[in-house]
């Protein structure tokens, strides 16, 4: 469920929890953590962050990395600008923008985000879409299921930047959500590839 916060009108606006995810498979572990906050006291602007992050087991140090940081303001419902910073270990800090839609219902969310990064030759054009459906079993049980997708592509050559595809199918009881959970990645002009199959808990914080 959403969380709530009041605004300066005293109309209450919804706000969702921040999530953390980690998957234990075959190959290594990966961490999830999104953060889709609105700003109390300002109306229609928000925070949007998304942070991708796995290792395989022998590894000390991941490079595998992807984090976002981005300022969101809405200008019709449901559907907001943002802009911010955008951070892998092979492109290093770069400026980002594009738009985030996002449809959410207890039962179903969806998140669409098309965006460029970088402002340059190098500029890279990407899109990510989430699709989860939870529906209700008891007071306190759901079933759970999440599909999830990124492409990236350099805008100057149409190359292949990075994908991945993630699915995840569980039940969540209150705030922790488990189950099993897969992952397809692939990286680079050549696709090189790797994936990732095993168990997956995550948990909404600070509702």
């Amino acid at each position: 469920m959403p969380l709530l916060f009041f605004s300066q009108n005293n109309k209450r606006v919804p706000n969702s929890p921040i999530a953390f995810e980690a998957l234990a498979g075959n190959k290594g572990i990966a961490t999830q953590m999104t953060i889709n906050k609105g700003f109390q006291d300002i109306r229609g602007l928000g925070f949007f962050s998304a942070a991708n992050i796995s290792s395989k087991w022998n590894e000390e140090h991941s490079n595998d990395a992807m984090i976002q940081a981005n300022l969101t303001f809405e200008v019709i419902k449901n559907i907001r600008v943002l802009g911010g910073m955008h951070y892998t270990p092979t492109t290093g800090l770069r400026p980002t923008a594009g738009i985030l839609y996002s449809l959410s219902t207890p039962e179903f969310l969806l998140i669409v985000n098309p965006r460029f990064i970088g402002f340059s030759e190098k500029s890279i054009a990407e899109g990510m879409m989430l699709l989860e459906y939870k529906p209700s079993i008891n007071e306190n049980w759901k079933g759970y299921s999440r599909i999830q997708a990124l492409y990236s592509e350099t805008i100057k050559d149409g190359a292949h930047a990075r994908s991945y595809l993630m699915l995840r199918l569980g039940v969540s009881y209150k705030p922790l959500t488990f189950g099993l959970g897969a992952n397809w990645d692939r990286y680079g002009p050549f696709n090189e590839s790797k994936q990732n199959f095993g168990v997956f808990a995550a948990i909404r914080l600070f509702h």
